[in-house]
């Protein structure tokens, strides 16, 4: 039996736009946008105040451990966590659970979980999915004659992380490789950077990319696309203090003050939106989910 490790998710596209538009929007230079704490994607994190260990994704968003059980599938020891400020903390959104490291064709040290008052045997697959094992003697083919040893009990408050496919393993089952360059959890939860829009004045208004790539008849350095569900990073570099918000109020970055970072995620229907910045609504950008 074959199994498929990862699912295909169909995913939309987010686009923001401002200013007059006359032409196919050319290739433009990147900008450098700041991180709160100046935390890189792959941080682990926390506060003075807590315990609690965070996972900073590449969507700049934080992920818990839900125990210490999850957190060893992944690390070794505390060695690499930060400490960054309770205020910085709430600036950046919480945005899921980490789950168990995933199995990969030739792993030793898998740890396989079992729920609370069932008997099944399940490993973990990546993207939150769990699939059951077929019986005690794939178990010990897949994953060596000390299986039982390596089974944690999942608490039944951390069954709603996870998805229990259909269907089990055998002990003919195949499994990906593990990649050459190490696997993150943001490559587990498939996550991706932020698009950044930062806001400048003289006058106001929105900038995504190099402001030289206008050109006399074109200026497409306010358009931005992201995949429906990702993430937007706003960085507020006016003098002022600066409200975006999408026009039907769906989503809005709050007051930000100058050099204020924030990040929201967008997962507005497919269509064509207008989003303001400033309390008189006087910058306007198109946002379009395709």
């Amino acid at each position: 039996m074959t199994m498929i490790r990862r699912y295909i998710a169909s995913v939309a596209m987010v686009a923001l736009m401002v200013g007059a538009l006359f032409a196919a929007a050319p290739v433009s230079a990147a900008l450098t946008f700041p991180t709160v704490a100046d935390l890189e994607a792959g941080d682990l994190f926390k506060t003075d105040d807590s315990s609690t260990v965070y996972y900073f994704g590449a969507d700049e968003l934080r992920y818990g451990f839900p125990n210490e059980n999850t957190y060893f599938t992944w690390y070794d020891d505390f060695d690499d966590v930060v400490t960054i400020t309770s205020t910085e903390m709430n600036l950046i959104p919480f945005s899921g659970m980490v789950t168990y490291f995933p199995h990969f064709d030739g792993m030793t040290d898998t740890r396989l979980l079992q729920i609370t008052g069932q008997e099944e045997i399940y490993v973990s697959l990546g993207l939150t999915m769990l699939i059951e094992v077929e019986d005690e003697d794939d178990a010990a083919v897949l994953f060596g004659d000390d299986w039982a040893d390596r089974v944690d009990v999942l608490p039944d408050v951390f069954v709603s992380h996870y998805i229990i496919t259909g269907g089990n393993i055998d002990d003919d089952s195949e499994f990906d490789e593990v990649p050459d360059d190490g696997y993150s959890i943001s490559d587990d939860m498939e996550l991706v950077a932020p698009v950044g829009v930062m806001i400048y004045e003289d006058p106001l208004r929105f900038a995504v990319s190099d402001e030289s790539v206008c050109d006399d008849d074109y200026c497409a350095y306010n358009e931005l696309t992201v995949e429906q569900g990702d993430t937007i990073k706003f960085v507020n570099y006016a003098e002022e203090e600066v409200r975006v918000r999408e026009e039907n109020n769906e989503w809005t970055t709050g007051p930000m003050g100058t050099e204020d970072v924030v990040v929201l995620t967008v997962d507005s229907e497919p269509g064509e939106y207008y989003f303001y910045g400033n309390s008189d609504d006087d910058i306007v950008g198109i946002l379009t989910v395709e």
